[in-house]
């Protein structure tokens, strides 16, 4: 795949490398703008954290991740310029990778709370089975985590829907289930990574917390 290729509005994700190439932050939301052959440049949206713009210097070295069609790549970049423009502030990063396919990625979580419905899949799926109803705790592109007042064992797998503007379907797995007690409550966050989802479905997710992040950022809460 060339640079050129990404597509304009494809919504990114970016880790930030030390001087040894080590991971010193991950799950920074960008999106792809434009991309010139001639100077090998890269304009991006400067990225952001819990609804926060995060100041990214020059020189600083990144893995950039993004999707396409069920796929997933990522290439490294270094980051030469930004600008403080309105409405959105911008970056210019040099690419110094090709662009790789990854087997999975780890997606940005963002705190929010959505109604979410579903019940545990015992292995006699035909049956109809009575729903429990809880909401989330944040959301990502792989999975969710729910708080609810019914525990669930690690390796648990549960058909459920989220409410975005409609009801979206998917079948997961348990992969964690901590009890915490809220307004004198015992209930249990619980982790589910998705299994089955539709490629769109998981985009819409994905575009969901995109622009829900610059929507608060646009609201005020954000730093330079």
């Amino acid at each position: 795949m060339k640079y050129r290729q990404i597509g304009l509005g494809t919504k990114i994700e970016i880790e930030l490398l030390d001087e040894k190439g080590e991971k010193i932050v991950s799950g920074l939301v960008s999106q792809f703008e434009s991309y010139d052959e001639d100077s090998n440049l890269m304009e991006i949206h400067v990225p952001f954290s819990q609804g926060m713009i995060y100041t990214v210097h020059p020189g600083t070295k990144t893995n950039v991740y993004f999707s396409k069609g069920n796929d997933v790549y990522t290439f490294e970049a270094e980051v030469v310029d930004r600008k403080i423009t309105e409405p959105v502030p911008m970056m210019w990063v040099k690419p110094i990778s090709q662009i790789e396919k990854v087997e999975r990625r780890a997606f940005f979580r963002m705190d929010c709370e959505l109604p979410v419905r579903y019940y545990v899949m015992d292995g006699d799926d035909g049956e109809e089975k009575p729903f429990i109803k809880c909401c989330t705790r944040d959301i990502s592109g792989g999975g969710i985590c729910v708080v609810t007042g019914t525990f669930h064992e690690k390796g648990t797998n549960i058909k459920g829907y989220l409410k975005l503007e409609r009801e979206i379907a998917f079948t997961g797995t348990v992969v964690r289930a901590n009890q915490i007690r809220e307004k004198g409550k015992i209930l249990y966050k619980t982790g589910i990574v998705f299994r089955q989802i539709e490629n769109r479905d998981r985009e819409r997710i994905i575009g969901y917390v995109f622009e829900t992040q610059r929507e608060r950022i646009r609201k005020g809460w954000m730093m330079i």
